[in-house]
């Protein structure tokens, strides 16, 4: 029995140590193929793709904005400071250059450390190799599986790149905290200029946060920071990479930042965000990522002329706001809308179940919270958008007063998505509309009131903004003074709404436009950047150019992935373009936009028009010379509040300003080239000497003669006699002035919905 035992027990122990092995050899199988799993491929490990910022620049090369998920910019070594691979090899790796992924030196001392502490989780060892290898390819976890991924991968990049392509790799890739991820960014984020202007210290800098990307931010703690980058500079010394001297002068520097956060906006933050939204919705990248890509973003705005245009909106809005914060008083219905539909209100009613009138009073009691809330409501916005008419581009794009690369925050853009009435500045293209079919600049119409009765017997009455009125006027002098009588005549007895809405569209109005007689002074809105966009019609020779705010897109290798060409269409015969440039420079030189001579100064060849909407809501300015367009808008957000008197409020006092200041800044600028041009006189143009008071040629030695300009058909009009002698289309349906001056007529289609 006690041999059957032995023997028994032999069995049971070959039994024992084959299940070990069994299981060993199964837990190395499972190891292995894991490792195998988490390994990358060679396709992977020859094309890495950490995650790249897109660079948006301006035409002329300043780096507008970054779009990215991780700020990282990629540059190769030769666009790094020297100092920075030498920084980074005297503290991570010294025997960089002489191993081949791996330092098994390094190697045994940190494993024997590892089992004398008892450690879990792996420490110390890692080559720059190594650790780009786990910042490229593997996790962050500190395991014996992952170190053992690490040295495999990092065998393999030695075999697939020289040690310079290591270093640039690493430098691109890793982490330098507040938010830069590679040593471009990185030197962006913490100097404010480009890896490969890198000092010493500043290299040491940077070097120093891969350590601790938080303990070692120069920017959130400089006393650390500096601590640890003189400790690099030692090791620099003593790697031979610098000389005592050089070590002795880098570590006495001081720690000088000139520190941008990745917060910061840039130069244009709404023209950036607007090419945000269009990017990021475009079918032209073609499953690009913009976020993560790398990607080039070369567009058209000029620096410069951006930094004037921030400029003039900065000093103007100051000056406005000032005078409208002395002279509003918002009434207490109004606070009280503004209560009742602030979110505090809301939440106090619909969530704490707080009775309307208790949270109403309360509210209205809080003497701070209401202040701040009529502050917000009551704050003037501007936008400012300038085209280069022969092409398209945007030169200059602010959506709002909060503007700056500090101060702005993402919020409604009044470029391109406010849509306002455009007033007196919409007048252009129904005089453009009457020129075209032969009426001249000199044709003259009553300056009375013409009340517009509709079907059910209500009437509608446009008045001159000034409320005079007067006789008989030319088309030329009801334009330079933004007469609304005059205009509403015109198009009456001239034109239909239909007519009106086809010329603009024909012009680069691209907005609903309601078809009833007061679009002719300008009650359906746009934008202003669709107005800048048909105003470049004028300043091109009666064609327009779509707006182009991208030149190209490169991918991450310099490779043009999308390119954009000027896109011009025909708008009006350049003849009758050149009759409204001339009646549009008369609006500077002697009518509502006279001011941007006389009192800025601003003397070069220019056309504009003012633009006012009802009860002073919108001013404008639309203005043009033929190598700039610009557009300026002012206002509120909430129509409810706006200008409290024409002495600042009308487009002439609140938008000219602007415009005009920023005009005169760009051309008083010699490095942009702006220079004093005349508009082209088309060869069919003809130009007659008149006397002033007739309509009638005259010499020119005459006094009071002017040169009045005709298009062919409306030369051939006035030879004929025909419109000057018979009667206007619609005139017949016209009853005879009343008591005030006033004469009725039946509306051509409905009525407009308020009064303007």
């Amino acid at each position: 029995m006690r041999q059957e035992s032995k023997s028994g027990g032999k069995i049971n122990r070959k039994k024992i140590i084959g299940i070990i092995i069994a299981l060993f050899l199964s837990a190395s199988a499972i190891f292995g193929i894991d490792l195998y799993r988490g390994l990358p491929s060679l396709q992977e490990l020859e094309n890495p793709r950490p995650e790249l910022a897109s660079l948006v620049y301006s035409e002329d090369g300043v780096l507008l904005h970054k779009f990215f998920f991780k700020n990282r910019t990629f540059v190769p070594l030769r666009s790094i400071s020297r100092w920075a691979p030498s920084a980074l090899i005297a503290t991570e790796d010294v025997a960089f250059y002489q191993h081949w992924g791996v330092d098994l030196r390094r190697l045994v001392l940190a494993i024997g450390e590892n089992i004398i502490k008892g450690r879990s989780r792996w420490h110390g060892a890692s080559t720059i190799t190594q650790q780009l290898a786990k910042n490229l390819f593997l996790t962050q976890e500190r395991t014996i599986s992952r170190k053992a991924k690490e040295f495999i991968t990092a065998i393999e990049l030695e075999k697939t790149y020289t040690k310079e392509e290591i270093l640039a790799l690493y430098l691109n890739t890793v982490y330098f905290g507040s938010g830069a991820y590679g040593i471009e960014a990185a030197a962006h984020t913490y100097f404010s200029k480009p890896a490969s202007e890198l000092t010493i210290p500043e290299s040491a800098t940077l070097i120093a946060t891969l350590k601790n990307p938080t303990a070692y931010d120069p920017s959130k703690d400089p006393i650390s920071a500096l601590s640890r980058r003189n400790l690099i500079i030692g090791l620099m010394e003593k790697e031979n990479f610098i000389s005592h001297q050089q070590t002795i002068k880098a570590k006495s520097t001081p720690l000088t930042l000139n520190y941008t956060p990745v917060s910061h906006q840039g130069l244009a933050p709404y023209f950036t965000e607007y090419l945000r939204q269009t990017l990021k919705t475009s079918s032209m990248l073609n499953g690009v990522n913009v976020y993560r890509d790398g990607l080039t973003i070369q567009t058209t705005l000029d620096s410069k002329m951006q930094q004037y245009a921030q400029e003039a909106v900065a000093e103007q809005s100051a000056l406005l706001q000032a005078q409208f914060d002395r002279s509003w008083r918002c009434s207490e219905s109004l606070k009280t809308q503004f209560i009742r539909e602030s979110p505090r209100y809301k939440e106090m009613v619909l969530e704490e179940g707080i009775p309307e009138q208790v949270a109403l009073s309360r509210l209205r009691a809080d003497s701070a919270w209401l202040k701040n809330l009529l502050h917000e409501k009551s704050r003037l916005q501007v936008a400012l958008v300038a085209i280069d008419p022969t092409n398209g581009h945007v030169k200059a794009w602010v959506g709002g007063t909060n503007s700056g690369p500090d101060d702005y925050r993402y919020q409604f853009d009044h470029v391109w998505q406010a849509k306002r009435q455009p007033g007196s500045t919409f007048k252009p293209f129904v005089y453009a509309a009457a020129i075209d079919k032969g009426i001249p600049a000199n044709y003259r119409i009553l300056d009375q009131p013409l009340a517009l009765r509709g079907g059910d017997g209500s009437v509608w009455m446009a008045r001159n903004a000034e409320g005079g009125s007067g006789g008989m006027t030319t088309l030329r002098d009801a334009l330079a003074h933004s007469l609304n009588q005059v205009t509403i005549r015109l198009a009456y007895e001239f034109l239909s709404p239909s007519e009106i809405i086809s010329y603009a569209r024909r012009m680069g109005i691209t907005s609903t436009m309601q078809p009833n007689l007061s679009i002719a002074l300008g009650t359906s809105e746009v934008s202003p950047l669709e107005l800048a966009q048909a105003f470049t019609t004028f300043a091109n020779n009666g064609s327009w150019n779509e707006v182009l705010p991208v030149l190209k897109v490169l991918d991450k290798n310099g490779r043009i992935i999308a390119e954009h060409q000027s896109s011009s269409h025909f708008g009006i015969d350049p003849a009758t373009n050149f009759v409204m440039v001339s009646m549009l420079k008369d609006v500077m030189d002697r009518g509502t936009g006279i001011a941007a001579r006389a009192r800025f100064g601003f003397d070069v060849e220019a056309g504009g028009k003012t633009g006012t909407t009802q009860s002073m809501r919108d001013a404008w300015f639309a203005g043009f010379t033929p190598q700039v367009v610009a557009v300026v808008w002012t206002g509120f957000d909430d129509e409810r509040v706006h200008f409290t008197s024409m002495e600042y409020g009308q487009g002439a006092r609140a938008a000219l300003p602007v415009w005009a200041t920023f005009m005169k800044k760009c051309y008083s600028d010699p490095v942009l080239k702006l220079e004093n041009r005349y508009f082209p006189i088309p060869d069919s143009i003809i130009a007659v000497p008149v006397t002033e008071g007739s309509d009638n040629p005259d010499d020119l030695m005459i006094r009071n003669v002017h040169v009045e300009y005709y298009t062919p058909k409306g030369y051939a009009r006035v030879q004929s006699g025909d419109l000057f002698n018979s009667p206007p289309v619609n005139s017949g349906a016209i009853t005879p002035l009343d008591s005030t001056g006033t004469q009725i007529a039946p509306t051509p289609g409905a009525l407009p919905e308020q009064k303007y």
